[in-house]
């Protein structure tokens, strides 16, 4: 009798068991509870990106400056083409933390950048030591054949956005997501290749990069596409002009969210 007294018991707690279950499935609000708190937020930093490069001058403070469009004349630096100045971005690693539900969110992670600043051929870049600054030896185009002229450099970044989602994680719809990255850089060079009759003469060495990096970025979309813009708020190059204008890079380019 005891024995099927426990059966029965066992049997009731699981009836139980089941019917709560059953109707938490059923339920619209507990299961998008239970699902938003299951699955995770997904922002729009995991991803790569395309962009052009260009530069913009500045010079003085925020009460009293000179701002410019383009790069310090007499340096070469190509401004205007994508196949000679890019920048591409691979972004592996985010998390994004929730605020207001799925509808605002803090965004950090970790990414690699790489930057492409190309050179015309009648320019080579050097650095003035004494002066502390950026310039560049005229060349004769018509007696020098150069195949080669470019400057990289790779970046450790890592993001702080605030991103505004109209969609809960995982679906598709509008976004806006805005912040800074800072990055370190890992890696700087600068190629100078020429050929002269049958001979070819390379120069590739590091260049005075600026070794920090803090970005203003901004990017708009829907889905898994963006929009997107970097302005830097530090110098492009590690140098202390005296009487010349800081260069300072900025970029417009497509961004691709990795699927969730």
């Amino acid at each position: 009798m005891k024995y099927s007294i426990s059966i029965l018991i066992i049997l009731f707690g699981m009836t139980l068991n089941f019917a709560v279950a059953s109707v938490e499935s059923v339920s619209y609000c507990d299961t998008t509870a239970t699902t938003e708190s299951k699955e995770k937020s997904v922002g729009n930093w995991r991803g790569f990106s395309g962009s052009v490069v260009s530069m913009a001058q500045f010079q003085g403070n925020l009460d009293d400056y000179n701002a410019n469009w383009g790069a310090r004349p007499g340096l070469g630096l190509i401004t205007d083409d994508v196949s000679q100045s890019w920048r591409l971005e691979f972004n592996p690693l985010e998390k994004r933390q929730r605020i207001l539900g799925e509808f605002l969110g803090i965004t950090t992670g970790l990414g690699v950048d790489w930057w492409r600043v190309g050179i015309d051929p009648e320019h080579r870049l050097d650095y003035d030591e004494v002066n502390q600054i950026v310039v560049a030896e005229i060349l004769n185009p018509d007696s020098v054949n150069v195949t080669k002229n470019q400057i990289d450099a790779i970046y450790l970044r890592v993001p702080f956005l605030a991103s505004l989602h109209t969609y809960r994680a995982g679906k598709s719809g509008f976004h806006i997501e805005a912040g800074l990255v800072a990055g370190y850089l890992l890696h700087s060079n600068y190629q100078y290749e020429r050929q002269s009759g049958f001979t070819t003469l390379t120069t590739s060495e590091e260049f005075v990069i600026n070794p920090l990096q803090l970005n203003g970025r901004a990017s708009i979309g829907i889905g898994k596409i963006s929009l997107l813009g970097e302005a830097s708020l530090l110098p492009f190059f590690d140098e202390n002009p005296q009487d010349s204008p800081n260069m300072h890079s900025f970029s417009i380019g497509v961004q691709f969210r990795f699927s969730d």
